[in-house]
């Protein structure tokens, strides 16, 4: 029992645990024979998972609220809020990486970068990294109540990768399960914001 508590509170247990079941989108760094679009879509998808993860947070906090139970959970989870945006942020940084090494060059990169797909994809990316950066707890002192503002880049990063992807598939039923879910959480949290919050979320 101990030892389960202590995997619970575990760090790196918890980066495993959100890498370990998207380990397909790393093939790439060592197989020379992994298919591209495949390693691309992985990359991609579970950075988005991830991200909807994120979003989730500040919902399930005011449900626990509401109800009146789950207070560690809700604890424990507002802990684990940065390192899931984190790991959203690992698969994205994947997801470039393999875009670039797939070009191969700068001029095809630069080419890209002036059609709209690539540019709102690039511009989400910058806006992850912002967050990625600013996600210690270094960085909450020193920003103070501008942390919470500036972390507000998570709905325009995530609305930015979305755009790209639907830019690049042209799926449009893919693009609407994407975005119904990544808009569930958000309005949950439109409906319940009103409510006293014993937690901050």
């Amino acid at each position: 029992m101990a030892l389960l508590q202590a995997a619970v509170q575990s760090v790196p247990v918890f980066y495993l645990a959100m890498l370990w079941p998207g380990r397909s989108a790393f093939r790439g760094l060592w197989s020379t024979d992994a298919y591209y679009p495949a390693i691309m879509y992985d990359s991609g998808a579970w950075s988005v998972w991830l991200l909807i993860a994120t979003l989730s947070v500040t919902p399930i906090l005011l449900l626990i609220n509401r109800i009146g139970r789950g207070q560690g959970f809700g604890r424990w989870l507002l802990r684990r809020r940065r390192h899931l945006g984190l790991g959203s942020a690992i698969y994205a940084a994947l997801h470039l990486w393999y875009y670039l090494a797939h070009e191969r060059s700068l001029p095809a990169v630069l080419f890209d970068l002036w059609q709209l797909e690539f540019a709102v994809g690039w511009l989400s990316f910058a806006l992850f990294v912002i967050l990625a950066l600013t996600s210690n707890a270094w960085s909450v002192r020193r920003l103070g109540r501008k942390w919470k503002s500036l972390h507000l880049l998570v709905y325009p990063a995530a609305a930015l990768a979305l755009w790209h992807w639907y830019l690049l598939d042209w799926y449009v039923g893919r693009s609407i399960f994407w975005c119904g879910v990544c808009l569930i959480p958000l309005l949950i949290r439109s409906a319940l914001r009103r409510v006293r919050r014993p937690i901050q979320a």
